[in-house]
C-alpha cells in the first residue's frame, strides 16, 4: 500500500509540474515604445500571459483594455531579474524577448493581433 501511495503522490506532482510549464504569467515594464510585428506598444506596465511550450506558445500582453497577442518560443532559463530584450530595426525598437526569472519568451516574427484600442 505504501508503494501505491508513493506512486500516486509522485504522479500527481509530475502532472502538476508538467501543467505549470505549459502556462505562465508575469508583469513587465516597458520604458520605451516597442514594436511586435506591426503593432506598437507604448511604454508602461503590462501583464504577460502565455500558454503552450516550445516554438508556438500563445503570448498575450495586456495594458488596461489594450490586448496584443503574438507567438513565442518558450525557453526554461534561470535569471536573477525580469527584463526585456530589444533590437533596432529600420529605425524602430523591436521587442525580441521577455525574460522572467525561470522562463524566457523569444518573440517570433510575424503578425500580431491587437484589440481594445
Amino acid at each position: 500500500m505504501k508503494t501505491f501511495s508513493s506512486l500516486l503522490i509522485l504522479s500527481t506532482v509530475l502532472t502538476v509540474t508538467a501543467f505549470a510549464a505549459d502556462t505562465g504569467s508575469g508583469k513587465i515594464h516597458l520604458f520605451d515604445t516597442v514594436k511586435i510585428g506591426s503593432t506598437e506598444l507604448p511604454a508602461g506596465d503590462y501583464k504577460v500571459t502565455w500558454s503552450g511550450t516550445g516554438d508556438n506558445a500563445q503570448v498575450t500582453l495586456k495594458q488596461g483594455k489594450n490586448v496584443t497577442e503574438t507567438t513565442a518560443q518558450v525557453i526554461q532559463q534561470h535569471r536573477k531579474n525580469d527584463g526585456v530584450a530589444t533590437k533596432d530595426e529600420n529605425g524602430a525598437r523591436v521587442l525580441t524577448e521577455i525574460q522572467f526569472r525561470e522562463t524566457t519568451l523569444v518573440i517570433q516574427p510575424g503578425p500580431t493581433e491587437t484589440s481594445g484600442r
